[in-house]
């Protein structure tokens, strides 16, 4: 599901026809509800014209990943991967970027690519792979020693690219190469990726409990 949070501006004007066109399921959210949201969302914010307490408010409550969607210029200019953005999408390329990014964050979509891994490799060793990154991040999520977090983290990378989450895997390395102390934005990718986990297959070579 994604849900535009409102107020919903000419930035985000294009998102509906795209949502038609590409079949996402897609709904408006007022500030206050996105605490609400869950990992299951990918919420997607005017973040240049919003007003710094809408930001703080929507980017410091719940776990949901939220995708800036400003101009070019706010986007090179901002660190927006450490306000808690998990993405950022220039508004004058919706059509082209937000796919990709919609895509990065979809469950169903990594669940796909693990299902081919498992086809190709076999789901044993694949299955390995994926309890072990659900190992790894729920270890950095609780690990109160950031250098420990950032010896971890290219392990991470790593291993999330090989799965299939490359967006995560760029939110650890950043982790790796920058910023030792965790993010916002790479709390929520992670909560997200768990999710995902969640998700695979029950039973067989892909339990994960």
């Amino acid at each position: 599901m994604i849900a535009l949070v409102e107020p919903v501006t000419g930035a985000l004007a294009e998102v509906g026809a795209l949502a038609a066109r590409h079949g996402w399921a897609l709904r408006s959210a007022a500030p206050a509800a996105t605490v609400a949201a869950d990992a299951d969302d990918l919420l997607l914010h005017a973040a240049d014209v919003a007003t710094p307490d809408e930001t703080n408010h929507l980017l410091s409550t719940g776990n949901a990943p939220v995708v800036a969607v400003a101009s070019a210029d706010w986007i090179a200019a901002t660190g927006w991967r450490c306000r808690g953005y998990v993405a950022a999408v220039d508004r004058h390329r919706l059509a082209t970027d937000l796919p990709v990014v919609v895509a990065e964050w979809s469950h169903d979509a990594r669940l796909a690519t693990i299902d081919r891994l498992g086809a190709t490799f076999g789901t044993a060793p694949v299955a390995g792979l994926l309890r072990g990154l659900r190992e790894m991040l729920t270890a950095a999520l609780l690990t109160r020693e950031p250098a420990r977090r950032a010896a971890e983290a290219h392990r991470i990378a790593g291993l999330a690219g090989t799965l299939g989450f490359a967006a995560l895997g760029r939110h650890w390395l950043h982790v790796a190469d920058h910023e030792p102390i965790l993010s916002e934005a790479t709390r929520r990718a992670t909560v997200h990726a768990l999710a995902t986990l969640d998700r695979a297959e029950p039973g067989d070579a892909f339990t994960l409990s």
